[in-house]
């Protein structure tokens, strides 16, 4: 029997996502003044997604705390998870030392090359220079565990400091834990149906990943252009050799605590795979990892809804691998020779920035480099520009490793529970409820709409004026 092809499953499909962004990095190549406008439509596009994304993995979080206890020897789990995490970034460390070493990234370059790389970087310098000295920036001092520790739960969540957030959702989720079920079960019906919505919302704004894929790489391109990815081409290809072999090794290790296939699993894990891979926002892989681990592979919900959230926020695999190729990276650049001990001391660095990196969003990340650099007593400022322009590429491979190592560990802790690999779909039944509104409903509701978006507008108007006085 032939089955039907949903147009869903084609623009989800990766082949499709690897078309719009080959095809978005042509057009950004051919078509660089173009940035800015591009820049609009991805920052909507991001606007909207994080505004599902956050509260979701909030509830996601608070959920699996509520069914953590149900767990035989929950405690015991958590702590050998943190202890697993740690360990894991520092193996991603290793390894992206070790294939960058072999494959010689950054040596052998001509002297046109490195004159063209300098080229590049001191054409760079001011745009680096403007986005890391804005009006708004704060000072990167040393990071700070009590900073991470909210005082106001309410605060943080409209700041958007997810590692705040995240931390203060664990408090309040514990504190509901330890009630009984009875006390928490009108509020966890509410959750439950706002949970299942936002879910909802998020699958749908996945849907337009494609041209979301396409605008997003035109702008990276764009921005960053084609002279610089050719200069960082054994960068960019040492990097993603070894995203793929701990990818493949968190696959395999899955495969084997569940004794299947490696293509099975691989299957079941195509679509968050592909989200995290190709979604600007890391979180907007969560809720296909929930689906796959838990659903289509069977594992336990309480870990899988406690720490699919959690894992790109607070388990840096992805940066430890980016720091250390980073680091080797530039070593051969300037002909430095790399021992053993060297090898060693930057495995121990990246993974020491990566845990440092919690907390630091976007571009400014690739700055602590420096601190594993300067143990070598090499520079990272002038090459540090060029790096900033490729970061982008390199953000869909480091949130992809945070989340396939995550599941793996998932995997290895899972020994002693039940593996329901029977499982073919949820438990929970969504359920239709229709609302019916007279037309003068229907226009005072559209009314008060209205007003409630014109506040938004002014307050937004307002803050934007405020911040250009005070500037001036």
């Amino acid at each position: 029997m032939a089955t039907m092809i949903r147009p869903r499953d084609v623009f989800r499909h990766p082949a499709t996502l690897l078309g719009a962004v080959l095809l978005g990095a042509w057009c950004g190549t051919l078509f660089p003044g173009a940035a800015t406008v591009l820049a609009t439509f991805s920052t909507l596009y991001l606007a909207l997604l994080q505004m599902a994304s956050l509260p979701f993995v909030v509830l996601a979080v608070f959920f699996g705390l509520q069914r953590l206890p149900t767990l035989p020897g929950a405690g015991k789990r958590v702590l050998l998870l943190v202890a697993l995490s740690a360990l894991a970034m520092l193996l991603c460390a290793v390894v992206g030392a070790l294939v960058a070493g072999l494959t010689s990234a950054g040596a052998g370059m001509s002297a046109a090359q490195t004159a063209a790389l300098g080229r590049l970087a001191l054409r760079s310098e001011t745009q680096l220079v403007m986005a890391l000295r804005g009006a708004e920036a704060a000072d990167p001092g040393l990071w700070q565990l009590g900073a991470l520790v909210p005082d106001n739960l309410f605060a943080v969540l409209a700041y958007g400091s997810v590692p705040s957030v995240f931390i203060g959702v664990l408090f309040f989720g514990f504190a509901i834990a330890v009630q009984g079920p009875e006390a928490s079960r009108h509020l966890s019906a509410i959750c439950e149906g706002i949970y299942r919505a936002l879910e909802a919302l998020i699958n749908h704004f996945n849907a337009l990943l494609p041209a979301a894929s396409f605008v997003l790489a035109a702008a990276a391109t764009s921005a960053a252009g084609a002279d610089a990815i050719v200069l960082l081409g054994s960068f960019l290809g040492a990097f993603f050799a070894s995203a793929a072999v701990v990818g493949a090794l968190a696959v395999a290790t899955i495969a084997w605590r569940l004794k299947k296939s490696f293509w099975t699993v691989l299957m079941a894990l195509r679509d968050p795979i592909t989200v995290a891979l190709f979604s600007p926002v890391a979180v907007a892989a969560v809720p296909g990892f929930i689906q796959a681990m838990s659903v289509k592979l069977g594992f336990s919900r309480a870990l899988v809804e406690l720490f699919s959230p959690i894992a790109p926020v607070f388990i840096k695999a992805g940066e430890a691998m980016f720091f250390a190729v980073l680091a080797v990276f530039v070593a051969n650049l300037y002909g430095h020779a790399l021992s053993g001990a060297d090898l060693a001391m930057i495995c121990l660095l990246s993974w020491a920035a990566a845990a440092w990196s919690v907390g630091i969003v976007g571009i400014k990340s690739v700055i602590l480099g420096g601190f594993v650099l300067s143990a070598l007593g090499l520079p990272l400022e002038a090459v540090l520009p060029v790096f900033i322009l490729v970061e982008a590429l390199c953000e869909g491979a480091r949130n992809l490793l945070s989340f396939l190592v995550s599941s793996a560990l998932i995997a290895l802790l899972s020994d002693g529970l039940y593996i329901n690999n029977e499982q073919v779909s949820e438990t929970w039944q969504t359920s239709v409820l229709n609302l019916r509104f007279s037309r003068r409903q229907a226009l005072s509701g559209l009314l008060l709409l209205a007003i409630a978006l014109f506040t938004v507008f002014c307050a937004g108007v307002g803050f934007g004026l405020r911040r250009a006085i005070f500037s001036v």
